[in-house]
C-alpha cells in the first residue's frame, strides 16, 4: 500500500535532482492541460488549485470559428502529444538525469498518429462522461488519469486497451488518489501569493514527479495482478 509522504518524498528527490529540465517538463504540461478560448477543466481541480492528473476534457465554447478550430487542432495534434512526452521525461527521470528532449518523444518512432487519438479518444470520453453532470466527468478522470503514462511507455497501444487498463490501475485508487491531490492545496497557495511563479518553479515539476511515483507503484501493482493475462510489457 502507497502512502503520500513516500510518492512526495521520492517525487521531490527526483526533481530537485534535474532541477530546470523539470521545470521545463512540469511548464509543458501546464500549457498542454489550461484551459484555451474559454474551455471548461474537469480535470478534478480543487477550489482552483493547480490539479496536476494529466487528462483533461476540454469542452470549448464559441469563440470565432477559426480560432476554435485553430485550438482544437493544436490540442489534439500538439498539446497533447507534447504532454505524453513530458510524462515520459517524468517517468525515465525518476532513474537518472532525463534530458529535456525527452518532451518531444510522442513525435518519434512513427506513433505520432497514435498518441494524437488515443489522447483525443481519452479527452473524448471524459467529454462524453461530463455531459451527465460534472461529478461523473471528474471520477471519469480520475479512471482515465493513467492513459498518458501508459501512451508514454507503450506509444502502439491502442486506445481501448489504454483506457481499460487504465480503468484497471485506478480501481480502489481514485479516492486516495483525490486526496494525494487535495495534499498539495497549501502549495498551490504558494501559486497564488507569487502570481504563479511559485508554481512553475517549484509546485508544478514536484507534483508531476510525484504522479509519475503513483504511476509507477500502480503499474507494478497492475502487473503483479496480471501475472497470467497481461498483454502489455511496460
Amino acid at each position: 500500500m502507497w502512502t503520500r509522504a513516500d510518492l512526495k518524498e521520492r517525487g521531490k528527490l527526483c526533481f530537485h535532482r534535474n532541477y530546470a529540465a523539470s521545470v521545463l517538463a512540469g511548464l509543458m504540461i501546464t500549457i498542454a492541460t489550461a484551459s484555451i478560448g474559454g474551455s471548461y477543466d474537469v480535470r478534478g481541480t480543487v477550489n482552483g488549485v493547480v490539479n496536476d492528473s494529466s487528462y483533461s476534457a476540454d469542452i470549448s465554447l464559441p469563440i470565432v470559428g477559426g480560432v476554435t478550430l485553430f485550438v482544437l487542432i493544436l490540442k489534439i495534434f500538439v498539446l497533447n502529444v507534447l504532454m505524453v512526452g513530458a510524462v515520459r521525461f517524468f517517468i525515465e527521470n525518476r532513474d537518472y538525469n532525463a534530458p529535456v528532449s525527452k518532451i518531444g518523444f510522442g513525435f518519434q518512432n512513427g506513433n505520432f498518429a497514435n498518441v494524437a487519438m488515443v489522447m483525443f479518444m481519452q479527452n473524448l470520453y471524459i467529454f462524453l462522461w461530463t455531459l451527465l453532470f460534472v461529478i461523473p466527468g471528474i471520477v471519469k478522470s480520475y479512471s482515465y488519469r493513467m492513459v498518458p503514462y501508459i501512451l508514454a511507455e507503450q506509444p502502439d497501444i491502442n486506445y481501448r486497451d489504454a483506457i481499460r487498463i487504465s480503468r484497471e490501475m485506478m480501481d480502489g485508487e481514485k479516492m486516495n488518489t483525490f486526496v494525494l491531490d487535495l495534499s498539495f492545496i497549501l502549495w498551490g497557495l504558494l501559486g497564488a501569493v507569487t502570481c504563479g511563479l511559485g508554481v512553475v518553479f517549484y509546485v508544478k515539476p514536484y507534483v508531476e514527479a510525484t504522479n509519475a511515483e503513483l504511476y509507477v507503484t500502480l503499474r507494478n501493482k497492475w502487473n503483479m495482478g496480471n501475472t497470467k493475462t497481461a498483454t502489455f510489457d511496460f
